[in-house]
């Protein structure tokens, strides 16, 4: 969860180039995926169709199991080049097998992403997405799962912002920042710690 991109692309050449000498299906499904990511994370074009690649192929292997992260993974490309509809899509598939599943893991990001894809719809999605947003923030809280309410407080810290309600933003992030150690610095809390710099103004 830590978004390495250059690490990612190191490991998951590494599990390509094991799961196709032993014929891991599965396992070189999982790595398209990943490795797809990556690359779409470093701005290369073809990241989104390896991605893409990665989850028909995990697909046809009839696995289930972290479909939810996947999916999740596709939408956040799909944000990233304004593709919101096929990124709301992608939210959509992930919370029906959530739910299908029981596959609860991924939850609060998953209501992250469809808050940031709604505030790039349309202005008239604001109340929703911030509706999304708070969920997240809520189930990551609930799941102690500090990462994903790091992604989710920076998210909604941003929309509070905008909308003035710069206390409650401050107080919210500062409250999520302030658990994680010195030292543990990682691309997820250093742009919190740059929102909550702007906040602080």
């Amino acid at each position: 969860t830590t978004r390495d991109a250059q690490r990612t692309l190191q490991l998951t050449d590494e599990a390509v180039a094991v799961s196709t000498k032993h014929s891991f299906e599965l396992g070189l499904s999982w790595a398209t995926v990943l490795q797809g990511w990556a690359l779409a994370e470093q701005g290369r074009e073809e990241g989104l169709r390896k991605l893409t690649q990665g989850l028909s192929a995990v697909a046809a292997t009839g696995a289930s199991l972290n479909n939810t992260f996947t999916l999740a993974l596709l939408a956040e490309i799909y944000l990233r080049h304004n593709r919101i509809d096929e990124g709301l899509g992608a939210i959509e598939d992930a919370q029906k097998l959530a739910t299908t599943w029981g596959e609860l893991f991924w939850q609060a990001e998953l209501f992250r992403l469809k808050g940031e894809l709604l505030l790039r719809q349309s202005d008239q999605s604001v109340h929703t997405a911030e509706q999304c947003l708070c969920e997240a923030l809520k189930v990551a809280q609930h799941q102690n799962a500090r990462m994903l309410e790091l992604r989710a407080a920076t998210s909604l810290a941003r929309l509070w912002k905008k909308l003035n309600k710069v206390d409650e933003a401050k107080r919210i992030l500062h409250s999520v920042c302030s658990r994680f150690t010195e030292g543990v610095d990682n691309r997820d809390l250093i742009e919190a710690k740059t929102v909550l710099e702007q906040l602080r103004g």
